[in-house]
């Protein structure tokens, strides 16, 4: 078993911030010393973790009858 797990992709995304997150944002990241990216891919993985409401619709969501991907077009639309 390897020691080193192959990293996850990258996937490029453009978003727009309030101008107080994207100064927040800036100053984090002076303070912990680490890229904006690192810091929005941490946020964006504990924030769902942390949110009672986001478990029980990811549940339900995925206790459904597992075919909600089969039914997606090629947009995520169902088709």
């Amino acid at each position: 078993m390897a020691f080193l797990n192959k990293p996850p992709e990258n996937a490029s995304r453009s978003l727009q911030l309030a101008k107080p997150v994207s100064e927040l944002l800036d100053n984090y990241c002076k303070f912990v010393d680490c890229t904006p990216d690192y810091v929005a891919n941490f946020a964006i993985r504990k924030t769902p973790a942390r949110d009672p409401e986001y478990k029980n619709w990811k549940t339900t969501r995925d206790g459904s009858d597992g075919n909600d991907k089969k039914r997606q077009g090629a947009y995520g639309k169902p088709s």
